[in-house]
């Protein structure tokens, strides 16, 4: 009886590991990968930050996340996307490793909104924590639930360098 048992919970444990081995091969296919978009010095219309930009749905549509340096405010987090005016993204809530906050986006321009780093110093702090990636949910915007992430890699080094540059208000 008890060989018997053996053999049962032998088989089982088999089956088991046999199908989670299988599952975690077939999830590993179907995963598309997008490449890696670090930060880095942006060139064209933002030139003077550092950011990461990413093409939405193999369109020419670009999504860029950047911190740039303003004469007056210092520096400034820039989300410019087309689709941020058109659905009227105004609050967005960020998490960021442990860092977890809501924030009220400024801007008037239809592809893009800002928020000023001085007056946010945890996303500042966020940013540059040597964490992997950033997450941004849209609150209030439309009828859309809207979310996005991503990249921080090298952001870090990129808003120490630019940070050292910018000359802040007085």
């Amino acid at each position: 009886m008890r060989s018997n048992r053996l053999a049962v919970a032998g088989v089982i444990g088999l089956a088991s590991c046999v199908f989670g081995m299988s599952l975690s091969a077939s999830s590993a296919l179907s995963q598309e990968v997008e490449p890696p978009a670090p930060w880095v010095k942006l060139a064209g219309s933002h030139a003077g930050a550092v950011g990461t930009c990413s093409m939405l749905d193999a369109s020419d549509i670009e999504a860029c996340y950047m911190v740039r340096c303003d004469a007056k405010n210092g520096l400034i987090f820039e989300i410019g996307d087309a689709t941020v005016g058109e659905n009227g993204l105004r609050l967005a809530r960020f998490e960021i490793g442990r860092y977890k906050e809501t924030i009220r986006l400024d801007g008037n321009s239809p592809d893009q909104r800002t928020i000023v780093l001085s007056t946010h110093p945890k996303l500042l702090a966020a940013l540059t924590s040597g964490a992997d990636f950033a997450t941004m949910f849209a609150i209030k915007a439309g009828e859309i639930d809207y979310s996005t992430g991503f990249e921080l890699t090298g952001a870090r080094d990129q808003i120490s360098r630019l940070a050292k540059a910018c000359p802040t208000k007085q």
